[in-house]
């Protein structure tokens, strides 16, 4: 019953739509193109996977800190800033920089 009442108030939606165990649930891919790219460390692999993971419908970026993403690959942020950089020398990353400290990641090979 109790559940019932959450549903039809609606807020039960709205705690899913806004939590990150909506991420926990489904799967993401990584292209072939990366996959079998012999230039690119295993921390990339993992970074590229866990930025397509923050991907929303319809975008082509996402904006995840460097410790979200760090949290998410088991790996240090300075790993995950060194992956980024190499993502991005190779062309499949492009980062926007703001100076207030959040990024934009758009993802240059779509999932």
């Amino acid at each position: 019953m109790e559940s019932e009442k959450w549903n039809k108030s609606g807020l039960l939606k709205k705690y899913i739509r806004n939590s990150p165990m909506k991420w926990k649930m489904g799967f993401s891919i990584i292209p072939t193109q990366i996959l079998m790219d012999e230039r690119l460390s295993r921390s990339c692999l993992i970074v590229f996977w866990v930025l397509t993971v923050h991907i929303f419908r319809g975008k082509r970026f996402c904006f995840p800190s460097t410790a979200t993403i760090a949290k998410e690959a088991h790996s240090s942020r300075p790993t995950v800033i060194k992956a980024i950089k190499e993502l991005e020398q190779y062309g499949y990353l492009e980062v926007e920089r703001s100076s207030g400290g959040v990024s934009k990641y758009y993802l240059k090979v779509l999932v």
